[in-house]
């Protein structure tokens, strides 16, 4: 990252493959790989030349490579509030490659860069990105400040990422269930445009999903989860942070 970037996230893969990775640094990088089922830590490496980025994830016994073709401009997702971290999210085609094959797979990816801090006086953040069919992206942000009492305190946002288009969300719910350690085992996500009528459950768009596996590393856990939005499946990514 250069000096002006102070966060990243990268998501991509294939559910029916069951292949697909996650990669993050918040200042402290780790990355995630899901083979065959299993989901293992792993670690990455970033190469960016031009538009292009290829990302190498290295877990204990097997890789994956992905190599990005940005599909569509850089997005930039603004905070109207003017908070720190505003993020920028890249959507693109990736050519998937697990290490032991030379077979290649066409999927989604995405990479969420930040500008400035995104955990900057936070005492709580977490992010999601969720595919949807036709290469469309859920995006959906929440920061609680040191006062927050708890989940329901913490500042969300949403986006839906179509084509070029960015749509924001007038009201974002994130909902988390956690196993008796703490680790989140169920998302729920709730976004309704500007202007809806919230008496009406069709007007909301819903995603719920389930956790495929995860890990932490030391205040943040991440984890892939197959997603269900609106009666299309999709591959999710949810980073949680605790200060």
């Amino acid at each position: 990252m250069n000096d002006t970037q102070q966060g990243l996230v990268c998501a991509f893969g294939d559910l029916d493959a069951g292949l697909a990775g996650l990669a993050w640094d918040l200042g402290d990088p780790g990355a995630l790989l899901l083979r065959e089922g299993k989901v293992e830590r792993a670690s990455f490496a970033l190469e960016e030349s031009g538009d292009a980025a290829t990302i190498v994830l290295s877990a204990e016994d097997t890789a994956a490579e992905a190599t990005f073709a940005p599909r569509d401009a850089h997005l930039p997702l603004a905070d109207p509030a003017g908070g720190a971290g505003d993020v920028t999210v890249t959507v693109g085609t990736a050519e998937l490659r697990a290490a032991a094959g030379n077979a290649t797979r066409q999927t989604e990816g995405m990479i969420a860069r930040w500008r400035g801090d995104p955990l900057g006086g936070a005492k709580t953040f977490r992010f999601m990105a969720i595919e949807l069919g036709g290469g469309g992206l859920l995006v959906a942000t929440a920061r609680g400040d040191p006062r927050a009492a708890g989940h329901g305190e913490e500042r969300t946002l949403g986006w839906l990422l179509s084509g070029e288009e960015v749509s924001s969300f007038e009201e974002a719910l994130i909902s988390t269930q956690y196993d008796g350690e703490g680790t989140p085992t169920r998302l729920g996500l709730e976004l309704w445009p500007e202007d809806a009528d919230q008496t009406s459950r069709a007007a909301a768009t819903r995603v719920v999903g389930s956790a495929l596996g995860g890990a932490r590393s030391n205040g943040s856990w991440a984890g892939l989860f197959r997603c269900h939005t609106d009666g299309t499946e999709g591959l999710g990514a949810y980073l949680l942070w605790r200060a």
